[in-house]
């Protein structure tokens, strides 16, 4: 009984957590797998219990585009990735806009959310944010990537920054079950 209190407390602590965590039995490489998404900091492009098809990377010489989303080993656990929207690729420029600062533009567009509104950040990432693009100098260097949830309040590059190429693990892509 205990051990099944542990897992349900689990579970409700990842789905409530501010990250995308994918669940997969074996995230070794290369390989290309089914899993299932849990948590909602990226609803409306890929929803909590969505299922999603992986492209596991180990060379880190897959392709990466704006619009893929990244499998990220940012929370410090490679069996329990991260998921985030690839927004920003190396080379872009970036910079905080709009009457209250809070929107990031990269090469002059907003990011935007799921239904094509810009992603507004909460004020107090703003300095945070500044600081971060003061240090790369408001351009993303080589070999690193802008990532986004979202939602304005999710673990993302707002909050962390960018992410290097070595971090992300390969891609996903939603799928729709029979």
């Amino acid at each position: 009984m205990a051990f099944r209190v542990f897992l349900l407390s689990v579970f409700i602590l990842v789905c409530n957590a501010q990250y995308a965590w994918i669940w997969g039995q074996d995230l070794t490489f290369p390989k290309r797998q089914m899993s299932v998404l849990l948590g909602h900091s990226m609803r409306g492009w890929i929803n909590h219990g969505d299922s999603l098809e992986l492209w596991l990377d180990s060379t880190a010489k897959m392709p990466l585009n704006k619009g893929d989303y990244a499998i990220l080993n940012k929370g410090g656990n490679p069996q329990i990735p991260i998921l985030k929207k690839i927004v920003g690729l190396p080379g872009d420029s970036l910079f905080l806009g709009g009457a209250d600062s809070c929107f990031l533009f990269i090469n002059g567009s907003p990011i935007c959310g799921p239904s094509g509104v810009e992603l507004k950040f909460p004020a107090k990432r703003k300095k945070l944010i500044n600081s971060i693009l003061k240090r790369i100098g408001g351009v993303l260097p080589p070999s690193l990537y802008w990532v986004a949830g979202s939602s304005p309040g999710t673990h993302d590059s707002s909050l962390f920054g960018p992410v290097h190429r070595s971090q992300i693990m390969g891609i996903a892509k939603p799928r729709l079950l029979p």
